[in-house]
C-alpha cells in the first residue's frame, strides 16, 4: 500500500493565479526531495471550496510532476453539480476524512500566498514566482543557458537563451495553452479576457490554443469566445493529445 499525503489546502488564490501556479509551487517544493515520490497525494482543507471542478482538475493533472503515484480530492456539492451536468450525478459520492485520519506526511498550501509561477527549462520543478525571476533574470538565463550547453555536449550546436532578454524583458518566440491541464474551458476563457482588443501580430509571438476535449471547443464555439481568439490572431488546434511534446507543432529552433 503506497504512503498517502494529506495535502491541506486554505484560503482563497487571489485574482490572476491560476491552478498552474498552484502545481508548480507543489512541484517545486517537491520534486528534488523525493517528497512526493511513489505516494498518494490526499487533498483536503477548507480551500476546496474556494475552487471550481476545472480549478481542482488544473492542480490534480499536474501533480504527477511533483513524481507522485496518484491523488484524490474531498468531494462537495460543486463536483455533485459538475457531474449533473455531465449527465453523471449517480456516480457522485461524498468523500472526506474520517475522524481521527492518520497520514504518512502533510504539505500546507496557503491558496492566497501563491503567486504567478514561470518553471524555467529543463524540468517543471525549476519553478519561481515571476516576480522572482524579472528581479534576478539575468543571472537564471544565464545558469540555464549554461546546462543547456552541457545537456547538448561539446559536439552539439552552441545552446543559447540569452539572446531572449531585451531591455530588462524576456520574449518568447511561441506559447501554447494546451493539453488536459492548461486547455480547460476556464483557462481559455481568461486568456480571451487578456487578449480582448489587442492583435498579436504575425511578426512576433505565436500563439496556439488546443482545447482539452471536444465539448470544450464546442461550447468555445457556441459562446462566441473562439471567434473573439481568432481575431486577436490566436491559432486554434483540434482537441488532441500531443502538443506537450511538440505534436502539432514545429518547436522554434534552439
Amino acid at each position: 500500500c503506497p504512503p498517502v499525503i494529506a495535502v491541506k489546502l486554505t484560503g482563497a488564490p487571489r485574482d490572476g493565479v491560476g491552478p498552474q501556479d498552484v502545481a508548480l509551487e507543489l512541484i517545486a517544493a517537491t520534486f528534488a526531495n523525493n517528497f512526493n515520490k511513489n505516494k498518494i497525494l490526499e487533498f483536503v482543507g477548507d480551500g476546496i471550496a474556494n475552487l471550481s471542478m476545472e480549478y481542482r482538475m488544473g492542480i490534480d493533472v499536474m501533480t504527477t510532476e511533483s513524481a507522485a503515484l496518484s491523488s484524490i480530492w474531498c468531494t462537495d456539492e460543486k463536483t455533485q453539480e459538475y457531474l449533473k451536468d455531465h449527465g453523471r450525478e449517480e456516480e457522485y459520492r461524498l468523500l472526506k476524512p474520517e475522524a481521527g485520519a492518520y497520514y504518512d506526511g502533510l504539505i500546507e498550501i496557503d491558496l492566497s500566498k501563491t503567486e504567478c509561477m514561470i518553471a524555467l527549462p529543463f524540468h517543471p520543478s525549476h519553478a519561481v514566482p515571476i516576480r522572482e525571476f524579472k528581479e534576478h533574470m539575468e543571472e537564471m538565463l544565464r545558469e540555464v543557458e549554461k546546462k543547456g550547453q552541457e545537456i547538448k555536449g561539446e559536439n552539439g550546436k552552441p545552446f543559447s537563451i540569452m539572446s531572449h532578454m531585451r531591455d530588462g524583458e524576456f520574449y518568447p518566440d511561441q506559447a501554447l495553452i494546451s493539453g488536459c491541464c492548461g486547455g480547460l474551458f476556464e483557462n481559455i476563457v481568461a486568456v480571451a479576457d487578456i487578449l480582448k482588443g489587442y492583435g498579436i501580430s504575425g511578426e512576433k509571438l505565436n500563439l496556439g490554443v488546443n482545447p482539452a476535449s471536444l465539448p470544450v471547443m464546442a461550447d468555445l464555439m457556441d459562446q462566441g469566445i473562439a471567434g473573439e481568439l481568432a481575431v486577436c490572431g490566436v491559432t486554434l488546434r483540434p482537441a488532441i493529445c500531443g502538443p506537450c511534446f511538440g505534436v502539432t507543432d514545429v518547436p522554434a529552433d534552439n
